[in-house]
């Protein structure tokens, strides 16, 4: 999903839902889902620039799935292991979807290092849609 629009948080949650089901990726559940873990465990990252990677565990996956989402305008996320002290504006948003909870623990590391990389955001908030696909093919 590549410029989108949404205004909150819990926008961007209904929207990508919506696309995952769509595509067959996700069941409908996993919008709850996502928003009960977000509360729960916030996923701000305070990257240059910022960048969050919400989740939920697997059950609401039907495809092991990275759903990249650069939104036009910020939107605010507690920052991930601030107990919601500190809220962060983001505009660059990981949705990790990974059935198995071994792999999707990797994978959410493997991310979170990624995305200390502040090229890779950079490049990918600069990029026309072909180019960002591909960018996040390659680099993730």
């Amino acid at each position: 999903m590549y410029h989108t629009n949404f205004q909150t948080k819990e926008e961007l949650f209904k929207g990508a839902t919506e696309y995952l089901v769509s595509k067959g990726y996700a069941t409908a559940e996993f919008e709850a889902a996502l928003i009960q873990r977000e509360e729960r465990f916030p996923t701000g990252l305070p990257t240059n620039p910022p960048s969050a990677i919400p989740h939920s565990d697997g059950t609401y996956a039907n495809e092991d799935v990275i759903l990249c989402i650069l939104n036009e305008t910020p939107l605010e996320f507690y920052e991930m292991g601030s107990n919601k002290e500190k809220t962060i504006q983001v505009k660059t948003i990981f949705i990790l979807m990974v059935r198995d909870i071994v792999t999707h623990l990797d994978q959410l590391q493997y991310i979170i290092e990624k995305t200390k990389n502040t090229n890779i955001i950079h490049r990918l908030e600069e990029s026309d849609e072909p180019t960002a696909v591909t960018l996040v093919q390659e680099e993730l």
